[in-house]
């Protein structure tokens, strides 16, 4: 019954395939495949979102990359492995005489560090700056005195603009940007020659390698400048403000002459039409083009992942990410059985959990009690995890009652986390002053359109539970993103898939002013906790005080709830090799051939 619900579900779908189908009249790709929810944006220092690093990691290529297998560093547009001094501090890369860009330039090091300047300026830097402010000596001072520019300005400006004030904005602007290189030169980046990148950090970083690779440290092309806004032929806006014309990230975009964007990988974007598909093409310079299979490779987006499916049976798609889906237990059964080995179950790097807002005192007029972090507990303590995994997500996921998944990471064992207890619950709230759930109010829970079936679940938990109203809120997913960057949320749900091999990179998501931190969240403690444990150079102190840190975000203040260390189903047909299903889930096409 339940197989034939499946098929006769897909049927319904089919006419999307069709209709999708018919609009598509140019050749077919060597290899094409669905990235869900589309391409947020393709600015390298503005992504967070992982379709989007896996789009931009096959245009782009850092100083290092990751082994498609095994996701370990190997070497890029440098060589490998660099230069490193004695008390690690220091990184020097060489690189390659043969790393073009797809117009044929030599990449330089200038390049990487227009690149990651980018990436801290106030105006182009975003969630990920801190990994280089943290990271790389200088930085942090320097965006600190840039913010308070900015900030004087803004200052200045909210006076209104009378002489005076007009004339102490071009004694601060023309100031600023005669001290710009002079403060930046004090950052830790050196370009001493065109194909020599020194890199001083500020703490010994051991997965620095591995962040060399991330989107937020790749190298940017000069002709990107022809497309800055400045303010009386200054490198600064009116605001004081490094900021670029955003529609850079075009192919086909000529405004002042640009030529479209340029890029170093082993790709270079040849379309980009909004909400259907990106086409990718050998970037013909890439020191191993002659040797890339799949000339051509296109991102499809389709608005309905069953839609995603039935290409995929059909034969239009050659891979799929991503298939959650209402009857994915189904799927799940089939690839467990062996009945299709084409579907993959991939154990991966990734925790999915549930933001609590621990800021906002009101939420859409409402009382938000979720500032208290005894009715974050006892909600936590009030999630039979074990159900919700086995019964209503069914999809190989392991119960989450820590941040970092359990085994995951070489030498570090997470805390054990708050286990399922209703009574306590039930007393936690009412030792914050709520005599029962319905006295909380209503509660807003937030949730993608495509995990409503997540929401319910956890809607009829809690209810049973505690007594609480919980009112289900479900957004298409750029909606729902912003909606957690304005904390116009109590409850929202949210995934973490790690970045870098190092429990840090779960961990310092909820770090006071951290870009990802949506819950607001800001404890001395636990930041102090994870200073130290950068700051430490022996491997089990250090693991020892993250474990720490942790323990004070999953037992005692709350600031997620964790559900799940996931899984991921994706499908690759039998004819596509050198495509692994690994625990990042990046994919570096180059290594992809198709022998349909």
């Amino acid at each position: 019954m339940i197989r034939n619900l499946f098929l006769l579900y897909l049927a319904l779908i089919a006419t999307l395939v069709v209709s999708f189908s018919m609009t598509h009249r140019e050749p077919r790709a060597d290899f094409t495949y669905v990235n869900p929810s589309g391409i947020h944006t393709l600015d390298p220092a503005r992504m967070s979102w992982l379709q989007d690093f896996r789009v931009a990691l096959n245009l782009w290529e850092g100083l290092t990359s990751l082994d498609p297998k095994t996701t370990e560093p190997i070497g890029a547009a440098a060589h490998f492995p660099p230069k490193v001094s004695d008390d690690g501090l220091t990184y020097t890369f060489h690189i390659r005489n043969n790393a073009k860009w797809s117009n044929g330039d030599p990449v330089t090091s200038h390049d990487f560090v227009r690149g990651w300047r980018r990436a801290i300026e106030p105006g182009t830097s975003a969630d990920y700056a801190f990994l280089l402010t943290d990271n790389i000596a200088g930085a942090a001072d320097y965006v600190q005195w840039r913010q308070e520019t900015v900030a004087a300005l803004a200052a200045l400006r909210s006076r209104g603009l009378k002489n005076r004030n007009r004339d102490d904005i071009e004694t601060l602007l023309a100031q600023c940007t005669d001290d710009l290189e002079k403060r930046f030169s004090k950052v830790g980046l050196n370009a001493p020659d065109d194909k020599t990148l020194v890199v001083r950090l500020r703490k010994p970083c051991p997965y620095f390698l591995d962040l060399t690779a991330f989107a937020t440290f790749l190298p940017i092309h000069e002709s990107i400048e022809r497309l800055r806004l400045h303010y009386k032929e200054k490198p600064l806006t009116r605001e004081g403000l490094v900021t670029y014309d955003p529609q850079w990230t075009k192919p086909d975009y000529h405004r002042n002459n640009y030529p479209g964007l340029i890029t170093n990988g082993s790709y270079t974007l040849a379309d980009w039409s909004f909400k259907r598909r990106a086409r990718l093409i050998v970037n013909s310079f890439f020191r191993d083009a002659d040797n890339i299979r799949c000339k051509t490779v296109d991102m499809l987006e389709y608005d309905n992942v069953s839609a995603s499916i039935m290409a995929y049976e059909s034969g239009d798609v050659d891979f799929l990410t991503d298939l959650t889906v209402p009857y994915q237990h189904e799927l799940i059964r089939l690839a467990q059985s062996g009945e299709r080995p084409d579907l993959k179950l991939a154990s991966v790097l990734a925790t999915q959990f549930l933001n609590f807002n621990c800021d906002s005192e009101t939420v859409g007029g409402v009382k938000n009690p979720f500032k208290d972090a005894r009715v974050r507990r006892a909600f936590t303590l009030a999630t039979d995890r074990r159900k919700i995994v086995e019964h209503v997500l069914a999809n190989g996921d392991r119960p989450a009652r820590s941040f970092v998944p359990p085994g995951a990471i070489p030498g570090y064992s997470p805390p054990q986390g708050l286990s399922y207890d209703i009574d306590r619950a039930k007393a936690l709230l009412r030792e914050a002053g709520y005599a029962s759930g319905e006295a909380l109010g209503p509660i807003e829970l937030l949730v993608t359109s495509r995990t409503v079936r997540l929401g319910e679940a956890l809607a009829s938990m809690w209810e049973t539970a505690l007594g609480v109203r919980i009112e289900l809120r479900a957004k298409e997913s750029k909606t729902f993103a912003q909606d957690k960057i304005n904390r116009n949320f109590m409850i929202a749900r949210g995934s973490w898939y790690a970045d870098y091999n190092d429990p840090t990179t779960f961990l310092h998501c909820l770090t006071i002013g951290n870009g990802n931190n949506d819950t607001g969240y800001a404890s001395e403690k636990y930041d102090a906790l994870l200073a130290k444990a950068n700051a430490e150079t022996d491997p089990a102190i250090r693991a020892r005080l993250l474990a720490q840190a942790e323990s004070i975000i999953v037992e005692t203040d709350c600031p997620i709830l964790p559900i799940s260390h996931s899984t991921q189903l994706i499908a690759i047909k039998p004819y596509v090799k050198g495509l692994f299903p690994n625990e990042r889930l990046w994919f570096p096409f180059r290594y992809v051939s198709v022998d349909r």
